[in-house]
């Protein structure tokens, strides 16, 4: 049988994907395009409003298709079950099949539907939880994303994610390492850090441990090895910069200069009102402590834009907590009511337009920014990922995030997808940042 996975949303969903795909092909399945496919499998997002109509819209169209099987799974699936149940029944598509989170993983929910007929078998399964699924390869990725933990236990007003994942479960020490140990034996030359909730890592196990030590143990795996091998975190919270996660960055010999840290508002009143546990000040000094150790790095935020109540005042002390702060990439979300949500409960809504005028405020603001920061890379060296090699280009990902067309000079052959490289900035050109070899 042939099987195509679309994956909507964050590095988790692409890491369980990346999982089910791998399960797939060791069954005899055969991954193949949309086009061809005769199982479909959708690994959804319910984030937003925008990711849940995604999702609708991507399973209307499959099911026209009428294929022998469509798998919907992830976080989207239980806040929207009877809404997917209704519309096969809409177009009296019988092959839909509904995985929640812990099923989304196991192949033989999908060998035994397409086995057996389907009245004879529930519409929506569910599994007991399992360990962390060990990956030996990440399809078609040059860069590898090890999972270390599940769920979240933070309860952001606005946020649907603990009820869609429940809460955060760290992965064993030894799981983890065996996972790297697997990634960087395969070749990986970056192992981006990825969960829900990384910060909570090992706030559950027994002994409790924390991010900081888990970095240092997977940093004695690589030295282990004898390799170059960058470490990535993909989003850490502002509070879970503590003693431990500092004691790391300033040893570390593999992290990428590259920090992700949510943002949401910078108006303590709204931060507040989101369930976040933290200032705009604090905000503000953690990512200056940061910024000595790491002058040239890539800060980035997630920034809601029209949380309600938000004023002309609160979205000034947003404007300028970004303005003022080393962030020079951001990502602006419109607030997006979540079902079930405490935030859903607030009436008081920013109308529509006001809310476009200050997100597009926002990323001028941001584009000046990154610009100003993309000149200051110029003349200076830094260790890359080669993520594609095309007939006329070659794309790297720097270590501090930064997506660079290597010169024409560059060799072609001397060099594969996923290798680590050390380029040197030359030039920003038509907003695109150029880069030539380095020596090493």
């Amino acid at each position: 049988k042939s099987f195509f996975i679309k994956t909507l949303g964050c590095k988790v969903n692409q890491v369980e994907s990346a999982c089910l795909h791998e399960r797939l092909s060791e069954l005899g399945f055969i991954p193949t395009s949309e086009e061809s496919a005769e199982v479909f499998i959708l690994n959804s997002c319910a984030v937003t409003e925008k990711a849940v109509s995604e999702t609708k819209k991507v399973v209307r169209s499959w099911i026209k298709r009428k294929p022998k099987l469509i798998v919907l799974t992830g976080c989207a699936v239980i806040p929207n079950k009877e809404d997917f149940l209704r519309l096969s029944e809409q177009f009296d598509f019988k092959n839909l099949l509904l995985l929640g989170q812990r099923a989304k993983l196991n192949p033989s929910h999908i060998t035994a539907y397409l086995e057996a007929p389907v009245n004879d078998l529930p519409r929506f399964l569910e599994d007991e939880e399992e360990g962390l699924p060990v990956l030996k390869n990440f399809y078609n990725r040059s860069r590898a994303f090890l999972k270390i933990q599940d769920g979240c236990s933070s309860f952001c007003s606005y946020c649907i994610v603990p009820y869609t994942r429940g809460p955060s479960r760290s992965y064993p020490l030894s799981q983890v390492l065996e996972q790297a140990r697997l990634f960087i034996e395969h070749g990986y030359r970056e192992i981006v850090i990825t969960g829900i909730h990384i910060g909570m890592w090992g706030k559950d196990l027994s002994p409790r441990s924390s991010l900081g030590r888990l970095l240092e143990k997977l940093e004695e795996e690589i030295e282990q090895a004898y390799a170059k091998v960058l470490l990535r975190l993909s989003s850490v919270e502002v509070t879970e910069f503590d003693e431990d996660l500092f004691a790391y960055l300033k040893s570390s010999r593999y992290i990428c200069p590259h920090f992700h840290v949510p943002l949401q508002s910078g108006s303590n009143r709204i931060l507040k009102l989101m369930n976040r546990h933290y200032t705009r000040e604090e905000y503000i000094e953690k990512l200056e402590q940061l910024k000595e150790l790491f002058p040239y790095a890539t800060f980035g935020a997630d920034v809601i834009v029209g949380f309600p109540t938000e004023t002309e005042e609160d979205f000034a002390q947003t404007f300028e907590v970004v303005e003022k702060s080393p962030l020079n990439w951001l990502h602006v979300f419109p607030y997006s009511p979540r079902p079930g949500t405490p935030a859903e409960k607030i009436k008081e809504g920013v109308p529509e337009t006001v809310v476009k005028h200050r997100s597009n405020m926002l990323r001028r603001l941001i584009e000046k920014k990154r610009e100003d920061f993309y000149k200051e890379l110029i003349g200076k060296s830094f260790y890359a990922i080669v993520e594609k090699i095309e007939e006329e280009q070659t794309i790297v990902l720097t270590e501090n995030y930064v997506h660079a067309l290597l010169e024409d000079s560059f060799n072609k052959e001397l060099f594969s997808q996923g290798e680590l490289i050390k380029v040197k900035v030359s030039k920003l050109e038509g907003g695109r940042v150029f880069a030539e070899l380095a020596g090493n």
